[in-house]
């Protein structure tokens, strides 16, 4: 439930005045207009986190993006990024877990921020699955991100849910 109230405070549903098309008629009426989301999931793959709880996390992150129109930018990450990676998921494309990827060394957190600053990305939201046990970046990027922790490790930063 807290991860469904954060991805929808990222959904961008509003309103607009804006003036229709002359065949509309004299009356301006609102309309909505929406956008898709932007949203980096990161999987740690250090060899804390089973395939069975990486599948469920993924199922229920699809079911969301169902209901979001989000695009998702998934990556797995160790100490460094999979090479094999990024996969990217579109709004009406099921979310799943790519058929391999690299893993099962330390946990670096870092690999990922540096990822999307090279890129010049700005996503509206990152979700990292991990077990909190590993190196953060010294600073909170300018994005929310949202820590799906399995265990009881502390993040410094950014929005932290326990996982069971």
């Amino acid at each position: 439930m807290l991860l469904a109230r954060y991805m929808t405070q990222v959904a961008r549903d509003d309103y607009s005045y804006a003036r229709p098309s002359r065949r509309e008629g004299e009356m301006i009426m609102p309309s909505l207009r929406s956008s898709q989301a932007n949203i980096v999931v990161v999987l740690d793959t250090s060899g804390s986190v089973t395939n069975q709880e990486l599948s469920e996390f993924l199922a229920e992150i699809n079911t969301l993006k169902a209901q979001l129109r989000a695009s998702i930018t998934l990556h797995a990450c160790d100490t460094e990024l999979s090479a094999n990676g990024p996969w990217i998921f579109e709004a009406w494309e099921d979310f799943k877990l790519p058929q391999e990827f690299q893993g099962g060394g330390g946990t670096d957190f870092r690999p990922i921020f540096d990822w999307i600053k090279t890129k010049g990305k700005s996503p509206d939201m990152l979700l990292y699955f991990t077990d909190a046990e590993g190196e953060f970046p010294a600073i909170d990027p300018p994005y929310p991100v949202i820590w799906l922790v399995k265990g009881k490790a502390p993040v410094p930063w950014g929005q932290r849910i326990q996982l069971n």
